[in-house]
């Protein structure tokens, strides 16, 4: 059967928990800190912000901003849309995502969500309205490092009931 020395081979070292859990951590902080912030920002303009018309003037490759591709071909861009304000302020809002093929067209009417606290935070209203599914992914993508570096503290837990 199980003999001491076995169980001294198997215990759950402290380096454990500093080699595995502590960068493991950091690893899963990485995503939540970069993707779920922004789509948590997404989501407050979504929620409180105001929504009006805008005009597509023109599409643009931004290369800050991330492609999408729904279809092999085309050009990507983003769209260059002037809106608005309720308060009667003209702006020009650059959307977020780069689509390929761009399902706008110039001259296209689009919602634009502003916040109306800092006009100059906008973006077109269907590249913020999926903010709950990426916020999602994104601590999805957290999630499973956060489970390696819980392993030790699991494995520890399991051994001291023993």
């Amino acid at each position: 059967m199980n003999s001491p020395a076995d169980a001294t081979q198997t215990r759950v070292r402290p380096s454990a928990f500093g080699c595995i859990t502590i960068p493991f951590l950091l690893i899963a902080l990485i995503p939540l800190a970069w993707g779920a912030r922004r789509q948590l920002a997404n989501g407050h303009l979504a929620r409180d912000g105001d929504v009006v018309q805008g005009r597509v003037i023109e599409l643009r490759y931004v290369a800050t901003n991330p492609l999408v591709a729904t279809q092999k071909g085309g050009s990507g861009g983003s769209p260059v849309v002037t809106y608005t304000t309720r308060a009667g302020e003209a702006r020009t809002v650059v959307g977020s995502v780069n689509r390929r093929p761009a399902p706008w067209a110039v001259g296209d009417l689009v919602d634009v969500v502003y916040d109306p606290n800092h006009p100059d935070r906008a973006d077109v209203h269907s590249e913020v309205a999926g903010w709950r599914l990426w916020f999602g992914i994104w601590c999805a993508v957290a999630a499973l490092p956060a489970a390696i570096a819980f392993l030790p503290v699991l494995l520890w837990l399991r051994e001291r009931r023993v």
